[in-house]
């Protein structure tokens, strides 16, 4: 085999996946089970251009994305059933459809600033952008038991449920211009004994309506990009203020540690504040650390995080919300037209379900600020 091969030489055993260079033989990485994935690896698959690893995990009924070189899962999504063959292929399209489509998408970037990056290094939310990159159109095919057949454009957007296959998917094989789909599966009978069916499925769907999947599927990863971003997001301002109920948490916990009542905390506060009556260990609280130098610096934390909050409401909840609501506007409209996007199988009502629901998200954001 040539040296500059894509795909690097790959080992499978039972629980583990290894990965080596061809030239040296030199193991690149190891990946070992965990919670994440799972155990059991049933079925491999390599991107066109091998910069991503594909594989099914059986117990766990995921298919998992991996980048190559650094042995990073990239992605991961749950499947009916273990998946036991894959077949990932490059789409080969019109010149003229395909470069129109992508000329119509990358329209948004002329409408949309580009996000703020999180604080403290968190910004994960481009994964999915980074997975798709500037590859062309490709699509991931998984088989799995009782005749289940799945197909993922760009490995990330489900585009198609096949039937008609009966037994459990060996091999899958989709042509390049997506006209027609290739299964071997195997049958079992009751005595045991296996038989072995070649069945060619009809696409050509899949291949008058590539322009319209094309652009779905580039919707879909925008989509999915910003809710990992407002996922992000959330948790930013999650962290911002547990700092400083991790200061007062601090505080108390001494306070707790060293009285020798069985009293609540809420007790003893409200004890002083009827009675004017303070137990020794919360009078040592109060002259020690919650003194007037100590309810100041208190409070100019408190002022910095919520500075903080503000700050990730504005640059990064509402440019995030708004960049959402712009996308799933444009899906509404591609469900509107149904001459192009019917076959699709976009429902206006619930994408207007999910145009509202981002709208209640923004005013609740905004409602932060005030």
């Amino acid at each position: 085999m040539p040296n500059d091969m894509p795909h690097p030489p790959l080992f499978l055993t039972w629980r583990q996946l290894l990965l080596h260079r061809l030239v040296n033989f030199q193991r690149v990485w190891s990946l070992a089970p965990n919670e994440n994935t799972g155990k059991e690896i049933t079925s491999l698959a390599w991107r066109p251009d091998g910069k991503i690893l594909a594989f099914g995990v059986g117990d766990t009924k995921r298919v998992v994305l991996c980048d190559a070189e650094k042995a990073e899962i990239l992605h991961l999504f749950s499947v009916d059933c273990p998946v036991s063959c894959m077949h990932w292929m490059e789409v080969q399209s019109d010149t003229n459809s395909s470069s129109a489509s992508s000329e119509s998408e990358d329209e948004s970037s002329r409408f949309l600033p580009k996000l703020p990056t999180l604080p403290k290094s968190e910004d994960k939310s481009d994964e999915v952008t980074n997975l798709l990159g500037d590859v062309r159109f490709n699509i991931l095919v998984v088989g799995g038991p009782s005749g289940f057949v799945e197909l993922y454009a760009y490995g990330l957007y489900k585009i198609a449920t096949l039937k008609g296959v009966t037994g459990t998917c060996r091999s899958l094989c989709l042509s390049s211009d997506l006209k027609s789909l290739s299964v071997i599966s195997e049958i079992r009978s009751t005595n045991r004994n296996s038989e072995i069916q070649y069945i060619q499925l009809d696409t050509g769907l899949l291949s008058s309506c590539l322009p319209e999947l094309t652009r779905m599927a580039r919707k879909f990863t925008h989509i999915s990009t910003l809710i990992q971003y407002l996922r992000l997001s959330l948790t930013c301002m999650c962290e911002a203020w547990e700092d400083i109920l991790m200061q007062m948490d601090l505080r108390l916990t001494k306070f707790v540690q060293e009285k020798n009542t069985s009293t609540q905390v809420q007790d003893e506060f409200l004890e002083l504040l009827l009675w004017g009556h303070a137990s020794p260990e919360l009078q040592a609280l109060l002259m020690n650390q919650l003194t007037v130098k100590g309810l100041k610096m208190l409070g100019q934390s408190i002022e910095s995080s919520y500075s903080s909050i503000q700050k990730l409401v504005i640059s990064h909840l509402q440019s995030g919300s708004e960049a959402l609501l712009y996308h799933l506007s444009e899906v509404k409209g591609m469900a509107l037209w149904k001459q192009k996007f019917q076959p699709l199988g976009l429902d206006p009502a619930t994408i207007e379900d999910a145009v509202t629901a981002v709208g209640s998200f923004t005013l609740k954001a905004s409602e932060l600020l005030q």
